[in-house]
């Protein structure tokens, strides 16, 4: 079964164009093959009859959501309070540039 999406050279240009990618010859080749199967088979999975299928939104049944409750937000000086280094109400952390 052939794709219903016709993979040439004119759609690998404009994949190169809009990914903002050089693909070479012989990578533009392959590329087309490859594109050529992944469609192929995205197009066996549309085949796929799922009338009596039920949607699958979750491999989870349900979850457990806690009701909203408004709260009071932290002040400043609650929210820093277990921070070790701090100075005029900012967190210090780690220099990440030599010092």
């Amino acid at each position: 079964m052939k794709s219903s999406i016709i993979v040439d050279d004119n759609l690998i240009k404009k994949l190169q164009r809009l990914a903002l990618i050089e693909i070479k010859e012989d990578e533009a080749k392959l590329l087309k093959e490859d594109l050529t199967k992944i469609l192929t088979f995205f197009d066996k999975i549309n085949e796929l009859n799922l009338d009596n299928v039920e949607p699958l939104f979750h491999p989870i049944p349900s979850g457990k959501l806690r009701k909203d409750e408004i709260i009071t937000p932290l002040n400043r000086d609650e929210a820093l309070s277990n921070v070790k280094r701090k100075q005029n109400g900012y967190i210090i952390g780690p220099s990440t540039v030599g010092e």
